[in-house]
């Protein structure tokens, strides 16, 4: 699942409008932060339009679209290609994002990345890795996680209902070869890797009794009348990479 920052929250007085790339047009209620956890009535939802399709490059692909000119000025037509690659356990996410407003857009995207390998629960036997030493600070970070050289590991299950949190690990650099990180389980001996082909601009690290969760952020300018392009790229494999 992915979500776009909102544009122009922060200048929007409380009952007024911003514009969520995905969603439409938004309203403000009052003066407090903008929360993802928080319901926002939508004004105008934009137009969507899903087709389902083959080509050579994926066995099986879906496209979504979402269009939406709004009064303040922002405008954007953004497409999600969701494609199975044929003969690889491999899912890639190809993105598009053209401002057609008289607006500069200026956002950031992420993706929660809820991942579950056969059920396992969140331990020891799980590790997340990256190409970079990484540190991290922050809920259970120290005593239920701990950073070791490259990866993350857990001293122990979580329990229901409990979870760690880093609000940005650190360590990756400016290019693109940061996004780049697994997870895996030793004990179904399965795994994945996630890759981009643009750089990172955080990375929050969230897990809970059921997932571990890289959640990397990707920082997206657009002027008026140009588009921008990424791909991002999700492997299966059955090996762990340890």
């Amino acid at each position: 699942m992915e979500e776009f920052t909102g544009l122009g929250y922060a200048d929007a007085e409380p009952g007024r409008t911003f514009v969520k790339i995905g969603v439409g047009t938004v309203r403000k209620p009052d003066d407090k932060p903008y929360s993802f956890a928080r319901y926002y009535d939508v004004v105008d939802p934009g137009t969507w339009t899903v087709k389902a399709h083959k080509d050579r490059r994926s066995a099986d692909a879906v496209e979504f679209s979402h269009a939406l000119t709004d009064s303040t000025g922002y405008g954007y037509r953004y497409t999600k290609i969701a494609r199975l690659t044929t003969g690889k356990p491999e899912v890639v996410l190809e993105h598009s994002l053209t401002n057609t407003g008289r607006k500069p857009i200026e956002t950031s995207v992420y993706n929660h990345n809820f991942w579950v390998i056969d059920k396992q629960p969140t331990g020891p036997e799980t590790a997340v890795s990256f190409p970079f030493e990484v540190k991290g600070e922050g809920t259970g970070f120290g005593t239920i996680i701990k950073a070791q050289g490259n990866r993350l590991v857990y001293a122990r299950e979580l329990a229901k209902k409990e979870t760690v949190f880093s609000a940005g690990l650190q360590g990756s650099g400016p290019t693109a070869t940061g996004y780049d990180f697994r997870v895996d389980n030793a004990k179904p001996a399965a795994g994945l890797r996630a890759t981009a082909d643009q750089p990172m601009e955080k990375l929050v690290f969230w897990a809970c009794s059921t997932t571990s969760c890289p959640e990397p952020y990707l920082r997206l300018r657009a002027a008026p009348g140009q588009t921008l392009n990424w791909t991002i790229r999700y492997e299966f494999y059955q090996k762990p990479a340890r």
